[in-house]
């Protein structure tokens, strides 16, 4: 079921797609309300994200693809999703090495409707991996959620973080550095690593630091992650069922994870 917040942003979306909207309403451009480029950053193998300023509020997203048809959409990262004016929207899920066009478009309070023009990025190419490995931890390998230090709200429930999607996220309610999230699989597993996608507000929310405690108080780590563009794979070894992710260190604020990863060996 979308939230309220999802089907406000569908619509204006799905508004602004036309440059003449119903009633005659015409939408405005873009760009005159911002004063940096409108320009993808962060941009990595499988996601991208775009950074704008505007000088009114606005409740935007972002529609993407390969083509002008789009198809794709992602919303501002902002928690509560009213109109506001610094903007993050990040696209993930992407392929790698591809060339993607985008818009951003939104709403105003007095109700006009932006859109900028398409521009263009291209993904980086996927970094070289020979491991032959599974994710185990995965509500699908059923995996499930024991306990987490706290959820921001159904959109952001501590299982969007084993959901096999990197379009959603587990996020806190203002952890920061305490929070944590404990994993239980399907069955005990002879692992040979971790893999850790944190999400971000653009400064805030994001790990810098974690270990991982095991159900027998086993502890690895700690591991270092350098931004939240993209997954980070680290090699541990050991026998377990239960894994508990434990924040060490972050940018303060709704810290949580796009994706918690605990591999095995493939078969």
């Amino acid at each position: 079921m979308l939230t309220a917040r999802a089907t406000l942003l569908a619509l204006i979306a799905f508004l602004a797609t036309a440059s003449v909207l119903a009633g005659g309403l015409v939408s405005q451009p873009l760009e005159p309300l911002v004063e940096q480029p409108i320009a993808m950053t962060d941009v990595g193998p499988t996601s991208a994200s775009l950074l704008v300023t505007t000088d009114v509020d606005l409740a935007c997203v972002v529609v993407f693809g390969t083509d002008t048809d789009f198809g794709g959409l992602a919303l501002d990262l902002d928690m509560g999703g009213a109109a506001h004016r610094d903007h993050r929207v990040a696209l993930r899920g992407l392929e790698p090495d591809t060339e993607y066009v985008f818009r951003m478009q939104g709403s105003a309070p007095d109700g006009t409707f932006y859109a900028s023009e398409v521009y263009a990025f291209r993904t980086l190419p996927a970094a070289a991996d020979d491991r032959a490995w599974r994710n185990v931890a995965t509500v699908d390998a059923g995996a499930r959620v024991v306990e987490a230090s706290s959820e921001f709200g159904a959109a952001f429930a501590a299982e969007r973080a084993i959901d096999g999607s990197a379009t959603t996220e587990w996020s806190s309610r203002g952890d920061g550095d305490e929070a944590f999230i404990t994993v239980e699989l399907a069955e005990r597993v002879a692992f040979a690593g971790f893999g850790v996608w944190s999400r971000t507000m653009g400064s805030s929310a994001e790990i810098r630091r974690f270990e991982v405690v095991t159900e027998a108080g086993d502890v690895y780590g700690p591991f270092e992650i350098d931004g939240a563009a993209e997954r980070f794979v680290f090699d541990a070894t050991g026998e377990a069922q239960t894994f508990t992710l434990r924040v060490l260190d972050s940018t303060g604020g709704n810290t949580g994870l796009i994706e918690f990863a605990v591999y095995v060996e493939n078969d």
